[in-house]
């Protein structure tokens, strides 16, 4: 947690309909990841004044955090048995 008098949390709980989708504009304004559930959204983007530099690291960081994240769930569902495909 970030040590800020203006320091907030979030929680995103995923329930059967979770959606995640990249929105890219090339050069022409900041991309936005949005994530979205049934009962609730989340988007993350930043300020286009953010310096470039601060924009990439905090998306390398994120990479970083969802490839571990990615890692931490295929070891948890290791031992659940394959489930039918939601359509």
């Amino acid at each position: 947690m970030i040590d800020s008098p203006h320091a907030a949390a979030l929680s995103f709980y995923l329930t059967d309909r979770p959606f995640a989708m990249c929105h890219a504009y090339g050069t022409e304004r900041t991309p936005i990841l949005a994530l979205n559930d049934e009962h609730a959204s989340l988007v993350v983007t930043s300020r286009s004044s953010l310096p470039a530099a601060d924009q990439l690291q905090f998306a390398r960081q994120l990479l970083v955090a969802v490839t571990e994240y990615v890692a931490a769930v295929e070891t948890y569902t290791a031992a659940e048995p394959a489930t039918a495909t939601r359509h």
